[in-house]
């Protein structure tokens, strides 16, 4: 090998160097992010976890603080076992635990409130909270919110006189009814007897 052949080669060397150097420096930076995104991956589930772990037991903390305020509420039918709706443990007792919260601040009473809203408002999927409601309360998402008001309609007017002197609409719209005559209607279902008559009884 001549003198310009050895030239040739030490030049060639010595300007692959620093593009290895480069491609080694690019290939530890590329592992080095992908073991941060990896990091951050695992402490934010575990901060989601703790975070769902402490709502629900702020939950039903406020649930047994607050048992004492309950009207008769719509008691659950036996409950089956969770994995016949296909809804793990965990999301079952959180819906649970807050719909009974939902029955206690009387939710059902606000006039829009619906199984798509509620689902949002409790943080689940319409679907599991219209599986749980159908298990657990043996009826319809619609029948549940109905039964609710009726009860609280027939509580409150053995109770309150003032809530008497209402007209029969006015008594529909404070239990959460768009109209006199479906309350009407779900009152007699429910007590064989329609409100205008439950209020002349109470009245006399």
């Amino acid at each position: 090998m001549n003198a310009m052949d050895k030239l040739s080669l030490t030049s060639v060397n010595k300007g692959a160097v620093p593009y290895v150097e480069k491609s080694v420096e690019k290939l530890n930076w590329t592992f080095s992010a992908k073991q941060v995104v990896n990091d951050l991956v695992s402490k934010l589930s575990l901060m989601l976890y703790n975070f769902h772990q402490n709502r629900l037991t702020h939950y039903k903390r406020i649930v047994e603080n607050r048992k004492g305020e309950t009207i008769e509420m719509v008691r659950p039918v036996a409950a089956p076992r969770v994995a016949s709706i296909s809804i793990s443990e965990q999301i079952w007792n959180d819906i649970l635990v807050k719909l009974e919260l939902f029955e206690i601040e009387k939710g059902y009473l606000n006039q829009h409130v619906s199984l798509n809203s509620l689902a949002k408002n409790i943080g689940t999927n319409h679907s599991y909270l219209s599986k749980t409601i159908n298990s657990v309360k043996g009826k319809s998402f619609k029948n549940y919110l109905n039964d609710l008001r009726i009860a609280h309609a027939y509580t409150e007017l053995q109770k309150d006189a003032q809530l008497r002197k209402f007209t029969i609409e006015a008594i529909a719209f404070e239990n959460g009814f768009k109209s006199a005559e479906s309350f009407s209607k779900k009152f007699k279902e429910k007590y064989d007897i329609y409100p205008s008559k439950f209020l002349k009884t109470l009245e006399a």
